[in-house]
């Protein structure tokens, strides 16, 4: 059963902006789709975000499907560091990720991702990334998609038609969303 997971970021709630079009569209293809509220959106901690996704997830498996929203891309990438070697999942999209530092530090948010990410380890669980970006984003820096594609091998799609892709900003739909999870899934049932 192919299953997706959508991690919304910082202050969000599940179904906003793009992501309940997104779980839409996804269970008219077959998909399961979790969109859980994570704890404490405002003052986030990574082991209560971590704990929450694992034990939503389960077992992973290679129709598991992550997408994330700003800090949800950060949270699944740090998901992907703590699985055992011998677990995949099918792939990752990643709408507004970063890697580490903003374009401007949010006091709250810096102890979330002081560690920064063990790409080697990250990659073991995942064949296909891709990385949704803005040149616009006010919160993200465009390098944290460069190192993506250099680190994780992550398509870039810029999409400079939105800035952060957060609700406030009346986004509504993201096709290019969809269609990387739908492509990732072709590509693992074809194998």
């Amino acid at each position: 059963m192919k299953r997706a997971v959508i991690i919304h970021g910082w202050e969000g709630k599940p179904g906003e902006g793009w992501q309940l079009w997104l779980r839409q569209q996804l269970e008219r293809n077959g998909f399961q789709v979790f969109a859980p509220q994570m704890p404490h959106a405002a003052l986030p901690k990574l082991d209560e975000w971590l704990l929450t996704l694992r034990e939503l997830i389960g077992l992973p498996d290679e129709e598991t499907y992550l997408v994330g929203h700003s800090l949800g891309c950060y949270t699944i990438l740090k998901y992907l560091e703590t699985l055992p070697d011998s677990q995949r999942i099918g792939g990752v999209v990643m709408v507004a990720g970063f890697s580490g530092a903003l374009k401007h530090p949010i006091p709250i948010l810096q102890k979330y991702y002081e560690k920064g990410l063990n790409y080697p380890k990250i990659l073991l669980h995942c064949p296909y990334f891709v990385a949704v970006y803005s040149e616009r984003d006010n919160y993200v820096r465009v390098e944290s998609a460069y190192e993506f594609q250099q680190h994780l091998g992550a398509r870039l799609i810029k999409n400079n038609n939105w800035e952060h892709f957060s609700g406030v900003e009346g986004i509504k739909e993201l096709p290019e969303v969809l269609q990387a999870v739908l492509e990732m899934s072709e590509k693992i049932s074809s194998h």
